[in-house]
């Protein structure tokens, strides 16, 4: 069993016994070498060191499967080709929760060359008696110069683009990080969502039972009052029906059973209520998908690529 880990760059390997996890907070992705044996926790561990992200407040989903700490990852068919996981900062996660510090990216800078000079670079024929075999040597130290200092502004794009590529991509891992979490969210919405409608299917149905019985005692009560009891039944304390139970005792059930149906009737308005906010939360996520303009920022990438490709054919070309 191995929990070695490195960082991943997308299209590497064949995804043979690894596990690609995408950390959802800055869009890195590592590689975790690992076998169906291995343990969530193994593989939870592995990634604080990774991400640096502590075990106790990571959050691993995979489609719509919450990742248990207690399970091997065969129990959800992994490492399997093409199935990434998700790694969420649970402390990232509560409302009003601060955002992670910004990445700070150092643009490298273009190094200026040294000036051509024959003091510096001297040349055997700078002495020479004829002025175009002397202007030789300066011709040279001119050409070197505009050599190095174009590979430097060529080395300073390529440094630029690695980083504008590498911070594309990082976007969208974290785009899919939103697709998987809405996804996952409105998979357990759904199921939520169901047991919500059958109790207040079975609560509505009960509860008029409930109402009806008593909102009708005082008509039930006078029901049995009314129904004598044959006069061989009859005797000095059973008259009627109601002589069997006793009235007061009822009546004082009847009281309490109509404070505790008021209580539960609150909670389940408390209830609605609780849902109604849960409901527009889910619904505000799942049709509010705000664009972060990736695709927008992959054209433009793409459209600068020709600025590069000329500036290689001019390295080649010099």
């Amino acid at each position: 069993m191995s929990s070695v880990g490195s960082e991943y760059v997308s299209g590497d390997g064949d995804g043979g016994g690894k596990l690609v996890v995408h950390v959802a907070e800055n869009g890195r992705s590592f590689e975790v070498d690992c076998d169906e044996g291995m343990s969530v926790a193994a593989v939870q561990a592995c990634l604080e060191l990774l991400s640096g992200i502590p075990s106790n407040v990571q959050l691993l989903l995979c489609g719509d499967m919450k990742l248990e700490t207690s399970r091997a990852l065969s129990a959800y068919k992994l490492p399997c080709y093409g199935r990434d996981l998700f790694l969420y900062n649970r402390a990232r996660l509560v409302p009003d929760s601060p955002p992670p510090a910004p990445e700070r990216i150092e643009m490298p800078e273009i190094t200026e060359p040294p000036s051509p000079s024959s003091s510096r670079n001297p040349h055997p024929l700078d002495d020479a008696p004829d002025p175009a075999l002397k202007a030789l040597p300066s011709y040279e130290r001119q050409f070197r110069y505009h050599f190095q200092k174009g590979h430097s502004i060529y080395g300073s794009s390529q440094a630029k683009f690695d980083i504008c590529r590498r911070l594309l991509r990082e976007q969208k891992v974290q785009e899919k990080a939103l697709e998987t979490a809405r996804g996952n969210m409105s998979h357990f919405y759904q199921i939520i969502n169901q047991m919500y409608m059958d109790f207040m299917r079975f609560f509505s149905h009960q509860h008029r039972c409930h109402l009806d019985l008593l909102t009708n005692l005082d008509k039930e009560v006078e029901k049995l009052r009314s129904c004598k009891l044959h006069p061989a039944l009859q005797t000095d304390s059973r008259k009627c029906l109601l002589d069997f139970i006793k009235e007061d005792g009822l009546r004082k059930t009847a009281e309490n059973c109509a404070s505790s149906h008021k209580q539960f009737e609150s909670k389940v308005l408390q209830l609605k209520t609780m849902y109604s906010e849960l409901k527009y939360r889910v619904d505000d996520l799942l049709l509010n998908k705000s664009s972060i303009g990736i695709r927008e920022v992959e054209h433009m990438i793409k459209d600068h690529q020709h600025h590069l490709d000329e500036q290689t054919c001019i390295m080649q070309s010099l």
